[in-house]
């Protein structure tokens, strides 16, 4: 029979009514001589959490466009090169960015030779431009294109409705420069994103700010973006109804002030234009440093506040409030005077009780806190549920449980140290990222198609489980982190969410037990008379944009630039030479201390310019010794192979097969060098090998 539970609502009754009342008259005292101190506190916190509110919207609107105009600088369409042909792709990737980020109120795209590319926003246009710019109706996004010298100059502009339909184009002569532009001109000076004063946009006549991101290529991206939430923002934190407030940009430039206040109001206090005056002077003596005094404006004490914001982008910016000091004692005097008749009231209670009451909740209450913080560290070890004769502490205690399963749950699909940076830092879990270098892994199953035609769709999963538990293990034991399963495929990366020195190493090593767990796998199904898993491995290292991608709903944290799509490319090389595992040079010069490499070939991909290396891991440092002669032969003849002397190479490649039967890279490069014993040595011969297939 179950021990008998008390309500927790009469529980927490008694023990607030045994503690909480015999203080109220100790904290009564304290308050009447803390009520000035609490006033300016209570006045720095409201400054606190507007300022903070300021330079949060501020910082990450304009941090996520930067990200969105570097990665978008990044790709060959956006490229100068890329020519008048990629115009109609970039308008499309411009007016795609509108719809996903609606803070972005227009993008667009300069060049050198004075071309720019628009796309914005139509909702907040007056009629009169409405007429002028014959925008149908829809609220559509306007696709314009600025191109020619002198007289010959003209500006395109049609319109792309929601349903994707293109209106008919209309022209007019321009004389727009966007090299002549601030965003142009402050991006391509600093080398770095810039940012202009606020100024009312031309289209929508909305006021905002521009940001400037330089191409590496050429040109530079721009976005508008608005500061409408920035007037809604200074009404809901405005510390009294008559305390004026006003942002600022660099030391003088007021740009958003609190509405006047009305002379026909009752509550109105007089004065409000010289204390209007007052604060933006202030602003301009204050030069960009904090400052606070106490000042006296139409026979009334006012309280000056200048806080200014950490710079963004090369630009400044301030936040100031005047405050009327009678203002702020009306609640503080108010709720004192109320204190002071339920203190009075209360100072007769005892506290005998408290301790036997504290002493009952305590044990239970201590458990289920340990319990929550080995939650945050992820230690859900601690299975046992805490008891209680009180009914709400057990309700708790089961939600507890309940939420440790849950959580168990989840970290099946999360990384944990993705869940313990969210904990850490909740803002981190918005949408944008950061720039890294990070290290890539890429895998795929030889002839999985094949393999799955022949298997059960369940017999398939149930392997594929136990497949990626081998790998996943590996990846995770060196501090890497899966960012998907793609069909058979793994795709893992290093040096994010939490930094890591020493990721191209860890990323190595993992490619290593990896594929040695896949090998101890095959053997183990082979022995069944199974068909068996082959893995390729590619590896590569390079910065990339890492974070939240998606949308608000749903999000996934991943990395976008071109190490992802070198790392598979670097993957699927293995099925031409015959590897498990190939990194570029790069990462083989970075662990060169730490791993047996081999070069396995020079090499310029499909679609690409630069030749590049590639190489295969054989072991670590101290394995060395092992593969000596193997390697002193193949690099003799790779050598031989890069001089153009094929018949010595191929003398030296078939002594490196010899100690390492069926090695594919001897095979591959035997056969390259008796088609050129053949035929001769190929005419600019430089040792790279030009692949005409991805």
């Amino acid at each position: 029979m179950g021990r008998q539970s008390v309500p927790f609502s009469v529980t927490i009754l008694t023990l607030m009514a045994l503690i909480v009342v015999p203080l109220s008259s100790s904290l009564l005292w304290l308050g009447w001589r803390a009520v000035d101190r609490l006033e300016k506190e209570d006045v720095g916190q409201r400054m606190a959490e507007l300022d903070t509110a300021v330079a949060g919207f501020l910082g990450d609107n304009l941090r996520l466009v930067v990200s969105l105009g570097q990665a978008l600088g990044e790709q060959p369409e956006f490229a100068p090169q890329a020519g008048v042909a990629a115009d109609g792709q970039r308008l499309r990737q411009l007016a795609g960015l509108l719809r996903r980020h609606p803070g972005v109120d227009a993008a667009f795209v300069g060049y050198p030779d004075g071309r720019m590319l628009y796309a914005g926003r139509t909702e907040s246009s007056s009629p009169a431009q409405r007429v002028e710019f014959h925008i149908p109706p829809g609220d559509p996004i306007v696709q314009r294109v600025i191109a020619g010298e002198g007289a010959a100059r003209q500006e395109v502009w049609r319109f792309l409705g929601a349903d994707g339909s293109l209106g008919e184009p209309h022209a007019r002569a321009s004389d727009f420069d966007p090299r002549q532009r601030p965003w142009y001109s402050g991006a391509l000076r600093s080398g770095a994103p810039a940012l202009t004063a606020p100024y009312r946009f031309a289209w929508s006549q909305e006021l905002g700010l521009s940001v400037g991101v330089p191409m590496p290529q050429g040109g530079v991206i721009g976005f508008d973006a608005s500061l409408g939430t920035l007037s809604r923002l200074i009404v809901q934190y405005k510390v009294t109804p008559n305390a004026v407030i006003v942002i600022a940009s660099g030391t003088s430039d007021v740009f958003i002030e609190t509405r006047p206040c009305d002379p026909t109001d009752a509550s109105c206090l007089p004065g409000d234009e010289a204390v209007r005056a007052l604060v933006k002077r202030t602003v301009v003596e204050s030069a960009g440093r904090p400052l606070q005094r106490d000042v006296e404006v139409s026979g009334r004490a006012y309280k000056l506040i200048v806080n200014p914001l950490a710079p963004l982008y090369g630009r400044g910016f301030a936040v100031a409030a005047a405050v009327p000091v009678e203002e702020l004692t009306v609640i503080s005097r108010a709720l004192l005077a109320r204190g002071a008749w339920a203190g009075g009231a209360a100072v007769g209670l005892a506290i005998l009780a408290a301790f036997a009451v504290s002493l009952l909740l305590s044990r239970s209450m201590a458990r289920l806190a340990a319990k929550t913080q080995h939650f945050r560290d992820l230690d859900f070890s601690d299975r046992v549920p805490v008891r209680s004769r009180i009914t709400e502490v057990l309700r708790l205690s089961e939600a507890v449980e309940r939420m440790r399963e849950g959580l168990e749950v989840f970290g099946h699909y999360v990384s944990k140290d993705l869940v313990r940076q969210i904990m850490r830092s909740p803002a981190s879990t918005g949408v944008g990222g950061e720039r890294r270098d990070v290290s890539v892994m890429f895998t795929d199953i030889e002839g999985f198609s094949r393999i799955s035609e022949a298997i059960a769709p369940e017999v398939l999963t149930s392997r594929l489980s136990h497949y990626f538990e081998a790998l996943g293990v590996a990846i995770s034991a060196n501090r890497g982190m899966i960012d998907k399963y793609i069909g058979d495929s793994v795709m893992a990366f290093w040096n994010a969410p939490e930094p890591d020195p020493d990721h191209v190493l860890h990323a190595c090593r993992a490619a290593l037990q990896a594929a040695e767990a896949s090998r101890a796998l095959a053997k183990k199904w082979h022995g069944r008379g199974r068909p068996v898993f082959r893995t390729r491995f590619g590896l590569h290292a390079g910065p990339a944009i890492v974070g939240n991608v998606g949308a608000r709903e749903r999000m996934n944290y991943t990395l976008v630039g071109a190490v992802a799509n070198q790392a598979s490319r670097l993957e699927g090389l293995n099925k031409v030479y015959g590897t498990e595992i190939l990194a570029s040079g790069e990462v083989a010069a970075r662990t060169a201390e730490q791993f047996v490499w081999r070069p396995i070939d020079r090499i310029v991909a499909a679609g690409t310019t630069e030749a590049m290396e590639i190489c295969e891991p054989l072991g670590e440092a101290p394995q060395a010794a092992d593969h000596a002669v193997f390697l002193e032969h193949w690099l003799a003849g790779r050598a031989a192979y890069i001089d153009g002397r094929f018949a010595e190479a191929i003398g030296h490649f078939e002594t490196a097969a010899a100690l390492r039967p069926g090695d594919g890279p001897c095979r591959v490069l035997i056969a390259r060098c008796l088609d050129f014993a053949r035929s001769g040595v190929p005419a600019e011969w430089d040792g790279a090998w030009h692949f005409d297939f991805k």
